[in-house]
């Protein structure tokens, strides 16, 4: 289950966006992201990712179609 809150989308929008987010956005916003954040965790487990951005790389070649194919 993710863990996105609505205290996590407020502050993320302050560092990332140098937004205030209104009280009354955050919870919802939250909730539309946790779905996303839940899948992307299922799916990270099949793609043997890392948290190396050469490990990131590395999957995304194995995922996209060979050169004569693109």
């Amino acid at each position: 289950m993710s863990d996105i809150t609505g205290d996590f989308v407020a502050k993320m929008a302050r560092i990332w966006h140098r937004f205030a987010l209104p009280a009354d956005d955050a919870t919802p916003l939250a909730g539309m992201l946790a779905p996303m954040d839940d899948a992307g965790e299922r799916v990270s487990e099949s793609m043997r990712f890392d948290r190396e951005p050469s490990g990131f790389d590395r999957a995304l070649e194995e995922l996209a179609p060979p050169a004569d194919e693109r």
